[in-house]
């Protein structure tokens, strides 16, 4: 058994925090059936306290803890750090919803916990058997999420077509971790990486049939082709905050631990691998936003966004080079543009979310909005043009950083497909904006834009603006987080090479 002393307890902190949010809202929602004020705020306190922890530990000295299964570096803290993100303003979005839709009780919060409890053991992970850990308590307590609307028939089909089709992906991790471990005789990441370079392991192939399965189960988890089919239906089923959830923290746990997984072990064999993701980048991209084109719901819409997104980021992942870190921080950097991105359009699909048969999810309830409400209308363009990665938004940067580093290594092609897929976009974020401004609404508009609501659009738009364009300095701008994840990435390339 590893020795636990105080600095493995202060590593593990995020994680324990969690642990225990989660376990008091078990009990809570054993003992009550409801969540007031006071319960919110003790839970925005307890995420606050995990940023609290990651500020603290930025400056301490990385090493491996708990037999090599987790490490707490600079890479795993900034990924912490966005996931916590993303729950708070999930909180934030989900305090009027859950209460209209009869949904206010503890489990609700307590599988937040639990769930980001297994994102922050999954960006910490150094160790494929970590990695599965971090995977299934992640996916455990998102099914019961998705499904947290019992009595709604949508939400319990997302929830099975999720639970099955992820069952059906982790048992291609899981294989292809088995065909990994035999072939190199561990599961930590560091041992993998000499076992390949003793071995000459680059070319075999039962070892890139080990990797390729690896792959597979990512693929899932990030919304690639040919893994895709669950997104649509389950973003359209699940509770509006945890669809936002899973666009935004579920997506940047998995691209974490994939980028740290492929960036240590398998750069040796790029060559072997690099094809694949290349096609998957394009036709990821290519179909999410075909698809998108044709869609009037909006979550479904979104869905297919989100697929496309998966693929500019792969794009980032095909880039990745031991030489040069500009790709991979590209990649950190989208993402954390991504979520404010996400958070913000989910903020505004929840305000406007009714129990109706229609449900107030289709692009002409959102006739007038520009007019009727000017500042959810606003908010609601600027995450409609920084989603389409128009100037002066994050967006536009987030994918010019990922495109130029695509040039960089020589795929030209790559990043011109891209560029295309992204002026492709501009079609279905640029109707929203049509509708919204544009077009006049048949009926009064009725949207529950509380606080919490008003507090995450706020954030996400002046976030937007500010990592677009903010220069370096008291509030982080884009200098400061790509020197951040420069940072991060030190440790995670030193340790592989």
């Amino acid at each position: 058994m590893p020795v636990v002393d105080m600095d493995i307890i202060m590593q593990l902190a995020p994680m324990l925090v969690m642990l225990v949010g989660g376990l008091a809202f078990m009990l809570l929602g054993a003992m009550t059936t409801a969540v007031g004020r006071v319960q919110r705020f003790f839970v925005i306190v307890l995420y606050l306290l995990v940023l609290g922890y990651v500020v603290k530990l930025w400056e301490w000295d990385p090493a491996p803890i708990l037999h090599g299964m987790l490490i707490v570096d600079r890479f795993a803290l900034f990924f912490t750090a966005v996931v916590t993100i993303c729950a708070m303003g999930t909180v934030l979005i989900s305090c009027n919803y859950l209460g209209r839709f009869g949904l206010d009780r503890g489990e609700f919060f307590s599988m937040l916990f639990f769930s980001s409890m297994g994102m922050v053991v999954l960006v910490s992970a150094y160790d494929l058997i970590s990695v599965f850990l971090g995977i299934e308590l992640m996916s455990l307590a998102i099914y019961v999420l998705v499904a947290f609307r019992r009595r709604d028939f949508l939400s319990n089909e997302a929830a099975l077509k999720y639970f099955v089709i992820g069952a059906f992906a982790i048992g291609f991790f899981l294989y292809g971790v088995s065909i990994v471990y035999g072939i190199t005789g561990s599961t930590n990441f560091e041992r993998i990486v000499y076992a390949i370079a003793e071995r000459s392991l680059a070319t075999n192939p039962l070892f890139l049939l080990g990797v390729a399965l690896i792959l597979a189960g990512f693929a899932f988890k990030i919304s690639s082709v040919p893994f895709h089919m669950w997104t649509p239906d389950v973003y359209q089923g699940a509770p509006t905050p945890i669809t936002s959830f899973m666009a935004t923290a579920v997506k940047a746990a998995a691209f974490a631990a994939f980028l740290r997984l492929f960036y240590m072990c398998f750069m040796v064999n790029k060559e072997q691998w690099i094809g694949i993701i290349w096609v998957l980048a394009v036709l990821t991209m290519s179909l999410g936003n075909i698809v998108a084109l044709v869609q009037r719901n909006i979550k479904r819409m979104m869905a297919y966004s989100s697929i496309a997104h998966a693929g500019y980021i792969m794009i980032g992942i095909a880039a990745l080079s031991v030489d040069d870190t500009k790709a991979a921080s590209a990649i950190m950097y989208y993402v954390l543009v991504y979520a404010f991105m996400t958070l913000g359009t989910f903020a505004t699909i929840a305000a406007f979310e009714k129990r109706d048969m229609t449900r107030g999810l289709e692009e002409p309830d959102y006739a007038g909005l520009g007019v009727e409400k000017p500042f959810l209308g606003l908010c609601m363009a600027v995450f409609m043009f920084s989603l389409a990665g128009i100037p002066p938004t994050a967006g536009f940067f987030a994918k010019y950083y990922l495109f130029s580093a695509a040039i960089e290594q020589g795929m030209v092609g790559l990043a011109v497909i891209g560029v295309l897929n992204s002026a492709l976009s501009l079609y279905y974020y640029l109707r929203v904006i049509v509708v919204m401004y544009m077009q006049k609404s048949e009926a009064p508009l009725i949207v529950n834009d509380d606080i919490g609501t008003r507090v995450v659009l706020l954030v996400a738009v002046l976030a937007i603006l500010w990592l677009g364009i903010g220069p370096a300095g008291l509030v982080p701008g884009v200098e400061n987080i790509l020197e951040w994840t420069r940072f991060s990435l030190a440790n995670v390339m030193s340790a592989a090479w």
